[in-house]
């Protein structure tokens, strides 16, 4: 259950990096393109990195590029080299309510759970309307058995996103 559950909000998360505004092509070299076009998570980490290397961003460009690339991280398990990134991304843009909810999801599946629920009251502090923060303080609030708040998020979650996956009770 926890595998399919995982698996359900990684692709959640696929659909976040290519639905969020990415920086200007112009501002991106092709490698970047490039990652964008593939599905292969570790095709992507490679063209991010290789983007990444050329050493010709920074600002936004180069912290969507630091997002994109802890996606795919997440993708293939390796969640401490996306919470790397994510704070490398967090230096670059700190008012990015995303990245602060990537990196409280890739703190959950490392079992850091008060760092996710730290994380995720970031990400809603900074946007009140993040069903996917809430239901990912539900699942780590659920996991350190603060029950009481995890119902809460997970209602909230629900009621600004019935879609989003929350924990059962």
């Amino acid at each position: 259950m926890r595998d399919r559950t995982l698996a359900m909000l990684l692709c959640c998360l696929l659909l976040t990096a290519f639905t969020a505004a990415p920086a200007p092509a112009q501002d991106r070299p092709q490698e970047c393109q490039d990652a964008m076009r593939t599905r292969s998570p570790q095709g992507q980490v490679d063209l991010f990195t290789a983007c990444l290397e050329t050493g010709s961003m920074s600002g936004d460009p180069k912290a969507m590029t630091l997002k994109e690339r802890a996606i795919a991280y997440m993708h293939l398990g390796r969640h401490q080299f996306a919470v790397d990134d994510l704070n490398e991304a967090i230096k670059i843009k700190p008012g990015d309510a995303d990245n602060y909810y990537l990196r409280g999801f890739a703190y959950r599946a490392l079992g850091q759970y008060q760092k996710a629920v730290e994380d995720s009251n970031r990400a809603v502090g900074m946007d009140p309307s993040f069903a996917a923060a809430y239901a990912n303080r539900a699942f780590a609030n659920k996991a350190l058995g603060n029950t009481s708040q995890a119902r809460s998020d997970a209602r909230r979650a629900q009621a600004l996103d019935p879609s989003v996956k929350v924990p059962s009770f």
